[in-house]
């Protein structure tokens, strides 16, 4: 009887393992097959998340879910994705102008007019870097702009694709939200309670990591357009707009903008100007990020500013631009399930003593 049991045991044992992993596996493949649509998901998710509150208040007025989730859908395509996409479009073109002016010699033939004017300078730079010329830092700039900008463009088939994606994903987000909530309850191997914890979580991470982002950029880019306007720079707010936008944008950030501006001035021998725009841009402008964001997320998601900082370059590394969504909230999911781990952990203990 005893062999009896210990072999249904081991039968049992081994039948939950293979379950465990084909489980996994499963799982796994179902990822893979996600991975190309991830940014769609990630921004359908992080739209969806933000705008609850007005599509909430939207589903109470009009009382029919379909056409609330189509009215949304459509505000948010006009309010948010078509500037999204005219400010891309105008960055693009900006690329491709600096990208154009350094291949066609543009840019070169002007610094060798003013190294021509002041020879202390061209003498300078030639011994601070005898193995670097200005043709090859041409060079090398281009064929960076080139790669990565011009590729972009290049896939502009692949952003539309995923925009409508996105669109497709978010409408039946705002329609079927209770039901996906409910599916969720019955997914996870939680009670109730901790699932709910851990939804609440991913909610207050999104629009955490969401709203600070866009708030530092706005501030970054707020802070460059009045630098600008006072440096007499043309179209002062409209780069302030681009500051904001770049500062936004994993790998670019602030300097694409303001650097090229500084060059600019000094080329047109405003060397004052330029001195302010290269402190005010260093120590400033493109510093105000790696303070301001931990603060500000830091404070809502009540974590350390070391460790949303981590969470943020972690997340960039492996997942790219949706990585700015997808490490908060990894880190945020992380922490609540060692929390409900602890505290279940601590009513064991206690459950123990007192049963002893």
């Amino acid at each position: 009887m005893r062999t009896e049991i210990e072999g249904a045991s081991t039968a049992f044992t081994w039948r939950s393992i293979t379950l465990f992993l084909l489980t996994i596996g499963v799982l796994a493949v179902c990822l893979l097959m996600l991975r190309p649509f991830l940014p769609a998901i990630v921004g359908a998710i992080v739209l969806a998340t933000v705008t609850n509150r007005p599509y909430n208040w939207l589903l109470e007025k009009i009382k029919h879910p379909t056409s609330a989730a189509s009215i949304a859908t459509f505000t948010v395509t006009l309010s948010i994705i078509l500037p999204t996409l005219f400010l891309a479009q105008v960055i693009g073109q900006y690329a491709m102008s600096a990208a154009n002016m350094l291949q066609d010699g543009t840019l070169q033939r002007g610094v060798s007019e003013f190294l021509d004017r002041y020879p202390q300078v061209a003498s300078s730079l030639r011994h601070s870097s005898e193995l670097f010329t200005l043709s090859q830092a041409a060079e090398k700039v281009a064929e960076f702009l080139t790669t990565h900008f011009v590729a972009v463009l290049g896939n502009s088939v692949a952003a539309l694709t995923q925009t409508v994606i996105m669109l497709f994903f978010l409408f039946f987000l705002y329609r079927d939200k209770r039901f996906a909530l409910q599916f969720l309850d019955k997914l996870l191997p939680l009670p109730r309670s901790e699932t709910q914890r851990i939804v609440l979580r991913i909610d207050e991470t999104i629009r955490a990591t969401f709203l600070g982002n866009f708030v530092v950029a706005a501030i970054q880019g707020l802070f460059a357009g009045v630098v600008f306007l006072v440096l007499g720079v043309t179209d002062a707010a409209v780069l302030g707009v681009l500051v904001a936008v770049t500062a936004i944008i994993p790998y670019l950030g602030a300097y694409v903008v303001w650097l090229p501006i500084a060059i600019y001035l000094g080329l047109t021998e405003h060397w004052i100007k330029m001195a302010i725009l290269l402190a005010v841009g260093t120590l400033v402008i493109s510093a105000l990020d790696n303070f301001l964001y931990p603060i500000f997320v830091g404070a809502q998601l009540r974590q350390h500013p070391i460790s949303v900082l981590l969470s943020l370059l972690g997340g960039i590394w492996l997942f790219g631009v949706s990585g700015l969504i997808l490490g908060p909230v990894l880190f945020s999911i992380a922490e609540t399930l060692l929390t409900i781990w602890n505290r279940r952990v601590a009513e064991a203990a206690l459950a123990n003593r007192e049963a002893g």
